[in-house]
């Protein structure tokens, strides 16, 4: 997730928006015994000048952003895709799940999930207060990729420490 993180806040740095962070599109690049994971298709992507909000619908129901429906959004929808990547990664479970499109659409506005899932028994405090930070609803609250690459669980602590948001 470091390297991810790394990956957004260099793109957000940019002034580019992913808009398609979902597993597919993450590889793992083995060379020397070393593990870099690289984040490709950059298909949906947009660079955006200043403030500019986009607003074409873009990218995979389970992991857009709920501003995304609303068509008028920012570089924070990729800290939230990346929020449900790091959900599914540690439980095998979408945060808003659905039987149908419009089913799934409906439950990411609600915005609402749990952690109730055996396999989060096993994860720090500290994980899911990231996780916490990156679904945040209101995009405002929500953390930036630099606020993420700061969070106690990047950065390999274990207690969940007042971070910035950003």
């Amino acid at each position: 997730m470091q390297q991810l993180f790394q990956a957004l806040e260099y793109l957000h740095s940019k002034k580019i928006s992913h808009r398609d962070i979902k597993p597919e599109n993450f590889m793992l690049h083995l060379k020397n015994d070393l593990r870099c994971i690289k984040m490709i298709d950059f298909g949906l992507s947009k660079q955006v000048q200043g403030d500019e909000s986009m607003h074409t619908m873009s990218g995979s129901p389970y992991y857009i952003a709920p501003e995304v429906f609303l068509q008028r959004y920012n570089f924070k929808i990729d800290i939230w895709s990346m929020g449900v990547v790091l959900y599914i990664m540690l439980s095998g479970k979408v945060p808003f799940p659905g039987r149908t499109e419009p089913e799934i659409i409906h439950n990411v506005m609600k915005g609402e999930y749990h952690f109730n899932h055996p396999a989060f028994k096993n994860v720090s405090e500290g994980c899911k207060d990231l996780i916490q930070r990156c679904l945040q609803k209101d995009h405002s609250m929500r953390y930036s990729a630099q606020g993420c690459l700061g969070h106690p669980f990047i950065k390999g602590a274990d207690a969940v420490e007042p971070a910035k948001l950003g």
